[in-house]
This record gives C-alpha cells, structure tokens and sequence, in this order.
C-alpha cells in the first residue's frame, strides 16, 4: 500500500466515523426531544459506550462543529462554537434545528454503509 492509498484510506475510515457519530448525536438529541445539555467529555464518555472507534474528544468536537455550521443543530452556552473556550467551558446546550429533524428524517431511514473491517 502506498503513502498515498494509506492517507486516502484513513480519510475514508474518518469520514464513516463522522458519519456514525453525526447519527449518534442525532440520535440522542431525537431522544430527548431535540435538546440535550452536557459538557463535551460527557458526550464522548456516553457516544465512546457505541463507538469504541471514537478514540478522542476533538473528532467529537469537529462533528458537532460541522453539524452546528450546516445548521443541523444550535450549540448554545454563551459563546459561539467557534470560540477555542466553547467546548471546555462546561455544560452546552444541543438543539436540533427544523432542519435538522429533516435532516435525521433522511439519515435514519438510509440503509447503513457496511463496515470496511
């Protein structure tokens, strides 16, 4: 395997868990009614339960970045998710957005990429 092959496998094995844990957000955040208040080390500690693969609180991080500039979720605690400080300060609030819902609508209901292991 090439340096290339093996970078372009990694990126693809990264984005499938971006995905996975974009639907474990969701998933929780549909559970509790569109919204879900707790700090990023809590997320990590319950999503790591299904997702052993998830390995550091920064892939977490990037995800609800990515999910909060698509407007799929609102990400509230005083500052915006922007800020360095957002995810360390404590407790945030996640919202699922009109959006989002619609956006969980279409996830949820397509067949799952099988596993590349």
């Amino acid at each position: 395997m090439t340096k290339n092959s093996a970078l372009q496998a990694m990126t693809v094995n990264q984005e499938a868990l971006a995905r996975e844990i974009e639907f474990a957000i969701l998933g929780v955040l549909t559970h509790y009614n569109g919204s879900y208040e707790e700090c990023l080390v809590e997320w990590y500690s319950a999503l790591r339960l299904g997702l052993p693969q998830l390995t550091d609180t920064r892939q977490l991080r990037d995800v609800f970045r990515g999910l909060a500039a698509l407007g799929i979720i609102a990400l509230d605690a005083g500052h915006g998710p922007d800020d360095d400080k957002f995810f360390g300060r404590g407790p945030f609030m996640t919202t699922l957005t009109p959006a989002g819902l619609v956006h969980w609508n279409t996830v949820r209901v397509q067949p799952r990429q099988p596993s590349a292991f």
